[in-house]
C-alpha cells in the first residue's frame, strides 16, 4: 500500500509519466523497490477508479510513447485516506509506518498521534514477545544476544516514537 502513497504523492506534485514516477519512488525509498509489475498495473488501475487521468502521450523518436498522468480530486482524497490509515496490521510494517511519518505534514496532530499510538502498541507487544523468548533461549548461548539486540532496537524505536509524539502534537514542523 505504501507504493500507492508514493505514486500518488509524486502525482500530487504535478503530472508525470511512469518512468518519472518510478525514479521518484526509488529516490525516496533509496533502493529499487518498485518494479514495473507493481507500477504499471497501478497506473492502469487508478484511471478506472478515477484516481488519476491520462493527460497526454509524449512521443520521442525511437522510443515507445510515454503516457503522462495527473492526480484527480478523487486521487487527492485517496492519498489522504491512505495516509490516515491507522490499521494495526498495516502499521506493523516498518515501511508503511515510516512512509506515513514522512507525510505527517499532510495530517492534523490528532491523526499523527493516532498513527504513533498504534505503532507504539505494536512495538511494546514486540518487546514483550522477545522478552518471553528469553526462557526458551537458555540452552543456546547466542540466542540471548539476538534477543538483546532486537529489544535494544525496539526500545530505541519507543524513544523515537515518544519524540515523534511530542513533535506531532505541534504545528507539523519537523
Amino acid at each position: 500500500m505504501y507504493t500507492d502513497i508514493l505514486i500518488l504523492s509524486r502525482l500530487a506534485s504535478g503530472p508525470a509519466h511512469g518512468y518519472e514516477i518510478k525514479k521518484h519512488v526509488e529516490r525516496i525509498v533509496g533502493v529499487k523497490t518498485i518494479n514495473n509489475n507493481v507500477l504499471y498495473p497501478a497506473l492502469r488501475r487508478f484511471p478506472s477508479d478515477g484516481v488519476i487521468e491520462r493527460v497526454s502521450s509524449d512521443a520521442v523518436t525511437g522510443r515507445p510513447p510515454r503516457t503522462v498522468y495527473r492526480l484527480t480530486d478523487v486521487g487527492r482524497d485517496l492519498l489522504l485516506a491512505l495516509l490516515h490509515d491507522a490499521d494495526p496490521d498495516t502499521l506493523a510494517s516498518d515501511a508503511e509506518f515510516q512512509i506515513r511519518v514522512a507525510f505527517f505534514d499532510r495530517l492534523d496532530p490528532p491523526d499523527r498521534l493516532a498513527i504513533i499510538a498504534v505503532r507504539r502498541a505494536h512495538v511494546v507487544s514486540q518487546i514483550a514477545l522477545h522478552e518471553s523468548l528469553r526462557g526458551e533461549a537458555v540452552d543456546h548461548s547466542w540466542a540471548p544476544k539476538v534477543i538483546d539486540f532486537n529489544v535494544a532496537q525496539l526500545r530505541a524505536e519507543l524513544d523515537w516514537l515518544d519524540h515523534l509524539a511530542a513533535q506531532a502534537s505541534g504545528t507539523g514542523d519537523g
